[in-house]
């Protein structure tokens, strides 16, 4: 008898901890929210729970979702939102820089993720309806981090998120182990080639001149700012070791710029050193653009990055 009254005891103690547990949890999960934050776009803005209908208006921002695993909460992107494959599944909201605020509102958004680039206008619009619009402006890698950083707070993802970028700090670690002790001389002059005709390419402030130094090379570029068009003859002088071409545009880039005689003249030519590379992971700032050092380190210095490493 005894013995059956002290086990309903224990179980209704047992039952009792569970409940109490479970509802400190839940206050726990409960107290990170409402959440005020200031934005890249330097705007306040206060989240009041965690997001569960998302918007993003850029590749970079979707990306970063999936990556936290945010997917199944997205319920719309941009037209030119893809990847990971399952982004080109989700509600399409119009371009990158000409957004529906009819197809937004529809969505019923409790939060959207905007960038610099976006329409100013279009913000403004949906401010005005309530919407939380948080806006993500990263200028360097370091600050990519940042921004998935901010994702994973205002998402409830933040174990997540310092779990990813911890992982992203790692591996850009371990290029920078092998290229940051490297002399001028043994860093080779890079070319970017972002399209062609005319040559455009990736001067200084932009994320590929960031990719080509920590992944051991010199941008030729490097004394230009932004986003500039260089002549064959700047280039010719500047003779490039290596030239690199961002791939992902109709007609094949690579095969244009091959056929460009005049820049025979340069060493990257004479000594067949011309790659392309996916131009979406060395511009979109989001979980991606490591993949793109490491690729980068691998075409500018494969005998310090084997297939294997």
């Amino acid at each position: 008898m005894r013995k059956k009254r002290f086990k309903s005891v224990l179980l209704g103690g047992l039952l009792i901890l569970s409940s109490i547990a479970a509802s400190f949890s839940g206050a726990l999960a409960t107290e990170k929210f409402p959440i005020t934050i200031t934005d890249d776009l330097g705007k306040q803005v206060t989240i009041e729970e965690a997001p569960q209908r998302i918007i993003s208006l850029s590749p970079s921002n979707t990306e970063i979702l999936f990556a936290l695993g945010l997917g199944d909460r997205v319920v719309g992107v941009t037209n030119v939102c893809n990847y990971p494959p399952e982004a080109k599944e989700k509600e399409k909201i119009g371009g990158y820089s000409n957004p529906s605020l009819e197809k937004i509102i529809n969505l019923k958004p409790d939060l959207i993720l905007a960038t610099f680039g976006n329409p100013g206008k279009l913000i403004d619009q949906l401010k005005k309806f309530d919407l939380p619009v948080v806006g993500l402006n990263p200028k360097t890698i370091e600050e990519i981090f940042g921004s998935i950083e901010l994702v994973g707070k205002i998402t409830d993802k933040e174990e997540k998120a310092l779990e990813l970028v911890e992982n992203l700090r790692g591996r850009t670690e371990k290029v920078l182990a092998k290229t940051e002790k490297l002399t001028r001389e043994q860093r080779p002059r890079v070319l970017y080639v972002v399209w062609y005709k005319p040559l455009w390419t990736a001067g200084s402030g932009t994320f590929i001149d960031e990719l080509i130094q920590k992944a051991g090379g010199v941008n030729i570029a490097g004394d230009l700012s932004g986003w500039p068009k260089m002549s064959l003859e700047a280039v010719i002088e500047k003779n490039p070791e290596i030239i690199i071409v961002g791939e992902g545009h109709p007609g094949g880039l690579i095969e244009t710029v091959k056929a460009e005689s005049t820049l025979s003249e340069t060493d990257a030519f004479k000594n067949n050193k011309i790659f392309t590379i996916d131009a979406d992971i060395v511009s979109r700032t989001g979980p991606r653009i490591i993949d793109a050092l490491e690729e980068m380190a691998k075409i500018i210095h494969p005998e310090l990055f084997k297939v294997s490493d």
